[in-house]
């Protein structure tokens, strides 16, 4: 009987949340304009799934102009470019089906013994939060979950305030569903009590 419990929760765990990546950048394919140092661009706007509006940004290979990315290689992103205008980073738009997300992103302060720094984080109406960070704040990961009642397009926009050229390093950022599958669930969950119920007649 300890075996059925143990297959039928067994089962429902691996049915019934299904995750799935929606969107995921992390900058390492990005191919500089102008190249600067080792694969560095000022003022980038040519990514593959954002655009930069309002100001700019800068595209940051690990270890130009003594910067770092999230986990010390790759590509990342200081939001406040070289124009004295810190822009709007947005991304491609996004197909939200009805479920359940989570929003997965790597910061870190402006790594150049500044003052602190702050961008405003917005995700259609499900998410809206001000981000501060210390210019020596190290590399983190932020998460931020929400619910989709109706399908919806939106896009994950980064609008970083100040322009005195550095500013917050963004890397690795990720959408993923959380879908909870009910029907399925419900009807696994009644099998495996009818045969819970058959063991015990059996032993009976």
């Amino acid at each position: 009987m300890k075996k059925i419990i143990s297959s039928l929760f067994l089962t429902l765990a691996c049915t019934s949340a299904n995750a799935g990546i929606i969107f995921s950048d992390n900058f390492d394919s990005e191919i500089p304009d102008n190249l600067v140092h080792s694969g560095s661009d000022t003022n980038y706007n040519s990514f593959t799934n954002w655009t930069v509006s309002n100001g700019s940004v800068d595209l940051v290979a690990n270890g130009d102009w003594n910067l770092s990315c999230a986990g010390g290689s790759g590509k990342c992103v200081d939001l406040d470019g070289s124009t004295g205008n810190a822009g709007k980073f947005t991304s491609s738009l996004l197909n939200l089906a009805a479920g359940s997300y989570v929003l997965t992103f790597d910061i870190s302060g402006n790594q150049r013994n500044r003052p602190a720094d702050s961008m405003s984080l917005t995700l259609g109406g499900y998410i809206n939060d001000t981000i501060s960070l210390s210019a020596s704040a190290p590399w983190q990961t932020v998460n931020y979950s929400f619910d989709v009642t109706t399908a919806s397009n939106n896009s994950i926009s980064f609008n970083h305030n100040g322009g005195d050229n550095i500013g917050i390093m963004l890397d690795n950022v990720s959408l993923a569903s959380v879908s909870v599958n009910e029907p399925a669930t419900i009807a696994l969950l009644g099998l495996g009590l009818l045969g819970l119920g058959a063991a015990r007649r059996k032993q009976k």
